[in-house]
């Protein structure tokens, strides 16, 4: 790897640590060694990572329509920057973006329902068919539909609305 590649995968690796991403996941996308993550992390956020498993399904974590209505939004974002590349490898950069696009949305007195880590599982699962995305016949909007979900295959907004 030259200087050139080892500077774009020190930034993008910085880029995923200041927004929380679980180490493993920030080495397996960039290449950048565990311990240099881990004092990053330190110098970063001022006490070490967390550790933890990793999502397994975002199905099994998203439970309500809120929560799906979040990742939808996320998910739209992150088809949109991706496109077709979506298929081949989880794309670190698009990832981001769609992530800060997602939290330019949320309301500053309202807190996201969706974080670094579910973003990123959500576009690994959209990434190996576990997810997808379904245009509602009634409202025309794009919702996340995953195959481990207990939601089932309805629109989360035209849930939400109809409770109103």
């Amino acid at each position: 790897m030259g200087a050139v590649e080892r500077y774009a995968a020190l930034r993008l690796a910085v880029r995923l640590v200041r927004h929380g991403v679980k180490l493993s996941i920030v080495h397996s996308g960039t290449g950048v060694a565990r311990d240099y993550l881990r004092n990053l992390h330190r110098e970063i956020h001022g006490r070490s990572p967390r550790g933890g498993p990793l999502v397994t399904s975002v199905g099994t974590v998203i439970k309500t329509r809120p929560q799906q209505a979040h990742a939808s939004l996320f998910a739209a974002w992150y088809l949109r920057l991706d496109g077709r590349g979506l298929y081949q490898a989880i794309n670190y950069t698009a990832l981001l973006d769609a992530f800060e696009l997602y939290l330019a949305l949320i309301p500053g007195h309202q807190p996201p329902l969706l974080d670094i880590n579910l973003a990123w599982a959500t576009a690994r699962d959209l990434r190996c068919g576990q997810a997808q995305v379904q245009h509602c016949p009634t409202c025309d909007v794009g919702f996340l539909v995953m195959r481990a979900g207990m939601l089932g295959s309805t629109c989360p907004l035209c849930s939400l609305y109809a409770r109103v």
